[in-house]
């Protein structure tokens, strides 16, 4: 059964019907913000962990050995393998929910995993990491982009105006300042090497490495 991925979302309450129009430019400026900054991290084996509707496949280096995709919302696939069908790279598709504690891909180990924008949606943030944790090279990087907290309450509000899509921030459970990342990431086996602030502080970019 082909899903449907053209399904108009219901207009937010409050919101002015114009801004709806909007709401694809606005997601698609903050998806290419988020991965051009992931783009210099990229090794050869590359994990997308939460990949959506597979953007990054528009980010990748040169070289790169094997891209998985993975995702736990099977609707997206349809859209995920046209998407596949116009790249160079050799690419994997797989429906998993990294938050199961019985989590494994049998699969070469990464030497990067990225979860881009999916942090702030995780109700088990712990176990995801350490599945990811499990799955990586002895030197592998971790690749994190996620909503500082003030950032987290202004995507809420421009899902209320209809300027962002209204799904994606009412599945948002917890937002993280630095200090949070960094006890988060060494507690699952991780040390920061890199922070940064973007999109006027409103993100936030982690480059951890594994211990």
């Amino acid at each position: 059964m082909r899903a449907n991925f053209e399904r108009p979302l219901s207009q937010p309450r409050g919101a002015r019907p114009g801004l709806s129009i909007l709401m694809p430019l606005l997601s698609n400026s903050l998806a290419r913000a988020r991965l051009s900054r992931v783009q210099k991290y990229l090794g050869n084996r590359i994990l997308d962990v939460g990949c959506g509707h597979a953007e990054i496949l528009n980010y990748l280096p040169a070289g790169v050995e094997l891209i998985v995709l993975l995702d736990r919302n099977p609707e997206r696939q349809e859209k995920i393998k046209a998407r596949v069908a116009q790249t160079k790279s050799q690419v994997k598709f797989l429906i998993r929910d990294i938050e199961q504690s019985e989590f494994d891909l049998n699969l070469t180990p990464f030497d990067t995993v990225v979860m881009a924008a999916l942090l702030e949606h995780l109700k088990c943030p712990e176990v995801a990491l350490k599945n990811i944790h499990k799955v990586m090279t002895a030197e592998g990087r971790l690749i994190v982009t996620t909503p500082s907290p003030l950032g987290g309450k202004l995507h809420g509000l421009g899902s209320y105006l209809g300027l962002v899509f209204a799904e994606a921030a009412h599945e948002h459970v917890r937002f993280y300042n630095r200090l949070a990342l960094s006890s988060l990431m060494l507690e699952c086996g991780f040390l920061v090497e890199h922070y940064e602030r973007f999109l006027l502080n409103l993100n936030q970019l982690v480059v951890a490495r594994k211990i």
